[in-house]
């Protein structure tokens, strides 16, 4: 639990909002377009909403958080052959 203290709430956040979206993406998409969509979005938010128009502060650290979830799901979860 002490590693968790020394994690950013703003890391966690993003871990947690990349997590939400996976899982509601699953529920729809197989798992690479749902991989895809988590990654779009994180860059999109970095990219565009927190860079372009200076809404936030761009981070390398917060876009790896977003999308780590999908490395667990990566290695998890059964892939689809890909059409």
């Amino acid at each position: 639990m002490d590693l968790l203290n020394k994690i950013p709430k703003d890391k966690l956040l993003h871990f947690f909002v990349g997590s939400v979206i996976l899982f509601l993406s699953l529920l729809v998409f197989n798992t690479l377009a749902s991989i895809s969509i988590v990654v779009l979005v994180a860059l999109i938010k970095e990219v565009v909403y927190d860079d372009f128009l200076g809404k936030g502060t761009p981070e390398v650290q917060d876009f790896i958080y977003t999308i780590l979830p999908v490395s667990y799901t990566h290695l998890t979860l059964p892939t689809t052959p890909y059409v």
